[in-house]
């Protein structure tokens, strides 16, 4: 026999499996319909989406065209872009704006001395300190707080010196004292130096001529006179010392005096008056002049024997006693005020509250404690002894001027770093060390005794953060930035120290905010006047840490890090120290100072010189004023010298005249707030007026509109590519007759064509500004007729787009009353696209139900046949066993049959 094939009966003969299915193929021609059903629903959803898909960019497109920032778009020109270049935004205001850019911002270069290598030599064993405030006993005075805070005018003056030489000087960029004395000696056609003396300018004539040193206005601005420089003068005099002009008035600001450390104000009384059994005291919370100080106390309830006024020489606060006793005036606000006495008399001249022009006052020394001075002793280098005395003395300038002009051979001026005094021998003798002594000496720093010709004052720690300093006047006047930060004291506890409030103006309320928070710690400001402590009064286990909380506002305090030790106070001055060992060379030096993290980069640099070529270069890492620093080497020696100063931008906006226009001062070389909604980046400086020409742009809303004409033919497109029927061919648009389809397309063109009745201006359609149904039955757009749409009335095309009016029912809902034809396009699409609602979702999601169900019915179908199948296999294989059965039976008959017929 041969081989049995599987699924054939052993006994028929017959292909079961075969004939199994064919017969099943037979009757699964119904599954196949359903297949074929699922196959086109599938194909019809592929097509929705990219229906879909196309109405999303369309409402992408109609989305632009109702803002009305699209319509309101600008662009920027600059009439010189190697000055300044300018961006705007939609916010922008049309118009011709003009900059005059005196100056742009700059960072500070210091550099030393020169050194013979950079790693051989030791630099020496000492401390550096990098200082980031306003530190220095030096300032610039600004124009604009002189005058009793009247200011300067800028303008032109003329100066005529003793030689008869005439020049006018034009003062009509100049913001600051040094801007004024910088203009004046550089101008080159007369040979008179500027300087401040005091409380005035003084001008000295070194021509030798014998004729008079004249100033005088130009024009109206009264320059000359606003500076004290017109006064009736000498024929023979060569050096001009003008009126005062740095004084206070009523209208001074507290935030301006005491060297802008203003004024202590407190939640309670900041003055307390007491003249025998009298007294009164005086709230200054709502204060911010010195004609508001003057007017609380001269209307205090209780106060009946004290006027106050501004004094005489119009530097600070005059009070007059009329009680007939000792008076007394204590109180937080009284020492800022100058006041502070305790036996006055019938009147009480306060203390200097303005330093002399461009200097500080002697009381904010040693973090506010002043010095007690009186006379001291020079021995210059030929041995020759002198007593000066400064007991008049109340600003540093005024030491070093009466140092200056008491003939000792020996001239004063500030240390290199700017934070003391530095005393050099002029005699050129060496019988003798130079040798300053006496207790007032000591005080300021110079009580020294060196085999030199100079002598280093030691820092005097001037005083410039206090509990009235402005945190916005922080860092060089560019603040903090507001955020969170944590306290750990030394027990462990911790607190959350948010100032992003926005009621957290001063120090004192960062003090207050800390110290509320019932840590075992005490912040205040520190002894030296540079910036907070954290005093321990825990048990000391830990040390204090400060950290960030996703910003840089403990940074910005100079509170970031941890104390030293266990039981520390955390000392958050502005004032950072690296420490210099004997061994260090000029490169570890420059290496410490950048791993310390300061915002000071140190580099060194070979000036080519043959001894002592390499210099060590620090540079300040933030540009404009905010990035400046003091530098003290401590005594190093490293002879370190300003190359460049840390100075902000310097820009006149408004008026081609500088004179004329107003001054912004920029912490960087981008100004984002001159004109709102527009940038100016500054590039050089400029000798004349630069322009700046914001105006609409219309080519973006003329773009936005293509745009939206693109997305609807993209729309029409797709629709017209599964919507269709080709008779030659037959061929059927997978959604031929798909009543959403229809609905969609009838929707468009019907918004598209139709007049709206919501608008009452000059265009109501989108037609008569040049978009209409074209050939083929797209859109097309006349940019020309939609320019001169545009141009006609404007707004009339805006509100096209844009004009929408709402109402709320009860229940909150918002709902749409009457709009243009962007916003109804809008709000169609919308309806069309919704990701939840919309039509096409719908429909989408109805063939998914159609899918879901035929699959349903594939799935039963399939148990059914499968059924089946078990049942003719089993069928079959019964009739093989019959067959068998009957096969048996034959061949035992047949069996019996022969048995039968041999007997």
């Amino acid at each position: 026999m041969g081989q049995i094939t599987s699924g054939i009966g052993l006994v028929s003969g017959i292909n079961t499996a075969q004939l199994i299915e064919q017969l099943l193929q037979v009757e699964s021609r119904p599954k196949t319909n359903l297949q074929k059903q699922i196959a086109v629903l599938n194909s019809q959803s592929t097509a929705l989406a990219e229906i879909n898909a196309k109405l999303l960019g369309a409402k992408n497109s109609t989305s632009a065209l109702v803002q009305a920032s699209t319509f309101n778009s600008t662009k920027a020109s600059s009439s010189n872009t190697n000055v300044l270049t300018a961006s705007s935004s939609s916010s922008a205001s049309p118009g011709v704006y003009s900059f005059n850019v005196a100056r742009l911002v700059s960072s500070q270069q210091t550099i030393t001395r020169g050194f013979a290598d950079t790693g051989a030599s030791p630099v020496g064993a000492g401390t550096l300190s990098f200082e980031f405030g306003n530190a220095k006993l030096e300032s610039d005075s600004d124009l604009s707080q002189l005058n009793g805070s009247t200011g300067v005018p800028r303008g032109k003056i003329r100066i005529t010196d003793r030689s008869g030489n005439t020049a006018i000087v034009d003062l009509g960029r100049v913001l600051s004292v040094n801007d004024v004395l910088d203009t004046i000696n550089n101008t080159t056609s007369i040979n008179v130096v500027a300087s401040v003396e005091g409380d005035s300018f003084k001008l000295a004539d070194n021509t030798g001529g014998a004729g008079v040193l004249k100033v005088e206005n130009l024009g109206t601005t009264a320059t000359a006179t606003a500076l004290g420089l017109t006064t009736d003068l000498d024929a023979d005099a060569a050096t001009i010392t003008g009126a005062r002009i740095n004084r206070v008035s009523r209208d001074s600001l507290l935030s301006a005096i005491n060297d802008g450390n203003g004024v202590a104000v407190t939640a309670g009384a900041d003055l307390n008056f007491t003249a025998g059994a009298a007294t009164f005291d005086v709230e200054l919370g709502a204060a911010k002049t010195l004609g508001d100080v003057i007017d609380a106390i001269n209307g205090a309830t209780g106060n009946s024997f004290i006027t106050a006024s501004v004094n005489a020489d119009g530097t600070g606060l005059a009070l007059a006693n009329t009680s007939g006793d000792l008076l007394a005036v204590t109180g937080a606000a009284a020492g800022d005020l100058g006041v502070a006495v305790t036996n006055g008399g019938a009147s009480v001249d306060g203390q200097r509250v303005i330093a002399s022009l461009n200097s500080r006052l002697i009381r904010n020394i040693h973090g506010g404690s002043g010095a007690a001075l009186g006379s001291i002793d020079i021995t210059n280098r030929q041995g020759a002894t002198t007593a000066v005395n400064l007991a008049t003395a109340t600003s540093v300038s005024d030491v070093i001027s009466l140092i200056n002009a008491a003939g000792t051979g020996v001239t004063a001026s500030l240390n290199n770093a700017g934070n003391g005094l530095r005393l050099t021998d002029t005699t050129g003798g060496s019988a003798s060390n130079l040798i300053v002594s006496g207790a007032a000496a000591t005080s300021l720093g110079i009580d020294k005794n060196v085999a030199a010709d100079a002598l280093e004052g030691s820092d005097l720690q001037f005083r410039y953060i206090t509990e009235s300093t402005r945190l916005d006047a922080l860092n060089g006047g560019s603040g903090i930035t507001r955020g969170k930060f944590k306290i750990t004291d030394s027990v462990g506890s911790s607190a959350e120290i948010d100032l992003t409030q926005g009621n957290e103006v001063t120090i004192a309320d960062v003090l207050a905010e800390i110290n509320s928070r019932g840590l075992q710690l005490n912040a205040r400001v520190n002894d030296n006047g540079d910036g907070i402590l954290i005093e321990d009064t825990g048990t000391g286990a830990t040390a204090i840490t400060i950290s960030e909380l996703g910003g840089t506002v403990a940074r910005d305090l100079g509170l970031l890090g941890s104390a030293a030790n266990p039981g520390d106070d955390f000392n958050g001055s502005f004032q950072k120290t690296i420490a210099i060992d004997a061994a260090d060379t000029l490169q570890i030096v420059a290496n410490k100072i950048n791993d310390a993290g300061l915002g000071v980069k140190a580099s060194i640099v070979n000036d080519g010189s043959g001894l002592n070529p390499y210099r060590l270069s620090l540079s300040g890492t933030r540009s404009g004023k905010g990035g400046g620093f003091v530098f003290d080497d401590g005594g190093l020696g490293l002879g370190a010298t300003n190359l460049a100063e840390a100075t902000d931008a310097v820009v006149f906006f408004g008026a081609s005249d500088p004179a004329k226009a107003i001054a912004i001062r920029s912490g960087t070389n981008t100004l984002s707030k001159v004109i709102p909604g527009a940038t100016i980046d500054l590039k050089s400086t400029s000798t004349g007026p630069v322009e700046v020409a914001i105006s609409r742009d219309d080519s973006t809303i003329t773009d936005s509109v293509k745009g939206f004409v693109d997305a609807f033919n993209s729309v029409i497109t797709s629709l017209n590519k599964h919507d269709k029927y080709d008779p030659e061919t037959q061929e059927r648009g997978l959604l031929l007759g798909d009543p959403t389809v229809a609905t969609i397309r009838q929707s468009l063109y019907n918004l598209v064509s139709s007049r709206n009745n919501d608008l009452q201006g000059q265009f109501t359609s989108l037609a008569q500004i040049g978009v209409s149904v074209g050939s083929g039955a797209v859109l097309k757009f006349d940019e020309t007729r939609f320019a001169n749409a545009l141009a006609t009335d404007r707004e009339a095309v805006v509100k096209l787009f844009t004009f929408k009016e709402t109402a709320t029912d009860s229940e909150g809902v918002v709902s749409t009353t009457a709009a243009g034809v962007g916003v109804r396009f809008d709000e169609l699409l919308q309806r069309f696209t919704d990701s939840s609602k919309g039509t096409m979702t719908t429909r989408s999601n109805s063939i998914g139900d159609s899918v879901e169900l035929l699959n349903d019915r594939i799935e039963a179908f399939d148990q059914r046949i499968e059924a089946k199948r078990l049942r003719l296999q089993m069928q079959f294989n019964n009739m093989e066993k019959i067959l068998s059965q009957l096969q048996t039976q034959g061949q035992a008959l047949s069996s019996m049959a022969l048995s039968s017929g041999t007997t």
